[in-house]
């Protein structure tokens, strides 16, 4: 089973050369770095990370989270795609978590801070009480059934990930994925993480802004 680790990247001096470092590299087939234009040393740091031969860093070509994400799956050659920050808020040692459920037979597999065993040592109160409105309401509106739907540190066939067509451009990408892949019947499992405190820089996410975005995408046709 080979892997394609995906780290989509916004200025994460101080952080993306920890987290590559730490890196299962013996169960990871290939690493593809996007970044989205960094203005710190972010490249340097990174390319000074990575397999020459067998990883990969580019530039995105359009803006947002969800162009990044889309654009990296088209590139990735692993029959198994897992998603992670660059910032040192996910773990990599649950990478190797993730893929024992794929292992089990899951297709789809998640990771949380709110599930029995989770935690973070990263969130605020806006974020927390945030999540845990929108992830309640995707769950009722299209019977989902998970603790933490925007934490998106996951695991996906990729042979599966291809048939679910994914749109969204920014954040909400984390949503459509979660919704269309319930949909389409994807056998799903979540498992416990503990959130790092992240190594250095911003959280990229506005909690109003992208919040009224990912309300959108619940509430949508999908």
């Amino acid at each position: 089973m080979k892997v394609s680790l995906i780290i989509p990247t916004k200025n994460e001096s101080g952080a993306i050369g920890k987290v590559l470092k730490e890196i299962p590299k013996e169960i990871i087939h290939e690493i593809i770095v996007v970044d989205a234009n960094s203005t710190d040393t972010t490249a340097t740091e990174a390319k000074n990370q990575l397999r020459p031969g067998k990883d990969t860093f580019f530039l995105q070509r359009q803006r947002g989270f969800g162009n990044a994400l889309r654009e990296a799956f088209k590139i990735a050659r692993g029959d198994v795609i897992v998603v992670m920050d660059g910032d040192g808020s996910h773990n990599p040692k649950n990478i190797s978590l993730l893929l024992k459920k794929i292992d089990e037979g899951y297709t789809y597999v998640i990771a949380s801070r709110y599930t029995h065993g989770g935690g973070s040592n990263d969130d605020t109160l806006v974020r927390f009480v945030g999540n845990k409105l929108l992830t309640f309401i995707t769950n009722i509106r299209h019977g989902t059934n998970v603790s933490d739907g925007l934490y998106f540190f996951t695991a996906i066939k990729s042979k599966d990930l291809k048939k679910l067509h994914l749109t969204s451009t920014g954040f909400e990408l984390c949503i459509e994925l979660l919704i269309k892949a319930h949909r389409s019947g994807l056998k799903f499992a979540e498992i416990p993480v503990i959130e790092r405190t992240r190594y250095a820089g911003k959280s990229k996410v506005n909690a109003f802004v992208h919040g009224i975005k990912i309300l959108g995408m619940i509430l949508s046709k999908y």
